[in-house]
């Protein structure tokens, strides 16, 4: 599958964006009084796409055998009260498959990054109840074909191709259970360019020395606006694995 300009852009950018912020947190952690943490996790997700009143599933199984790329990564810092993070998911992935008599070929690529600032008031980092604010950046590629088999006109042609500038706000619980266990619980929301967006998520994290490790599950929706001026809802739904460190 062609990835455009606009998508290598992104992911160029979001990688950029993650190398210099673990870079420059292991330069100035100890200077600047700052805890760091950067994550790259492995999300086993779902994808379903919702386009005048057909659906389109691609399973997790599906999405591994037709991958063509994907990342996922967050770098955050942390003072006393106020940090900030920059979180990045790409993946593009291509089906073509036959199911009911209708040849669906789907070609999905998508780029999603998050840059906020986070208030924690807590005294420990990382704990507690935290809210964070800021934009939600959305490049995604669409192109969605449904023919009838055998061979006959289509029964829906759409896509989308287009970038999205959204306000981001949310909130994040993380509970400690011990010195090593902790539960952290996140929620989104977002609205401008796009129809809105949201997001939940929980994990499970186990921390020993600087190291993280974090399974849990998460959800992404996005409602967007078509080629023809329909509404898109795009979905990414599924169990996440992570590996964090922090210095």
């Amino acid at each position: 599958m062609f990835i455009n300009i606009g998508f290598r852009s992104a992911v160029c950018a979001g990688c950029g964006v993650l190398a210099l912020s673990m870079a420059s947190g292991a330069a100035h952690a100890q200077s600047a009084d700052l805890d760091w943490v950067g994550i790259a996790y492995v999300w086993a997700a779902d994808i379903e796409i919702d386009a005048r009143d057909r659906t389109v599933d691609i399973a997790f199984s599906d999405t591994v055998e037709n991958l063509e790329m994907g990342f996922q990564g967050h770098v955050e810092a942390q003072a006393e009260d106020f940090g900030g993070f920059v979180d990045v998911s790409f993946m593009g992935v291509g089906t073509n498959e036959v199911r009911q008599g209708i040849r669906a070929n789907t070609d999905v690529d998508m780029t999603a990054m998050d840059l906020a600032l986070v208030w924690s008031p807590e005294p420990e980092p990382f704990t507690g109840i935290e809210v964070f604010g800021g934009l939600r950046y959305i490049d995604t590629e669409i192109d969605l074909l449904l023919d009838p088999e055998p061979p006959g006109p289509p029964v829906l042609r759409t896509g989308v191709d287009k970038s999205y500038y959204d306000m981001l706000v949310g909130a994040r619980y993380a509970a400690p259970i011990n010195e090593q266990w902790r539960l952290v619980f996140s929620g989104d929301l977002s609205g401008g360019d796009t129809e809105g967006t949201w997001s939940v998520s929980g994990y499970g994290v186990y921390r020993t020395g600087p190291h993280r490790f974090y399974a849990g599950y998460r959800h992404l929706e996005m409602d967007l606006k078509g080629r023809a001026g329909e509404t898109f809802t795009e979905t990414f739904s599924g169990p996440a694995i992570a590996y964090g460190f922090g210095f």
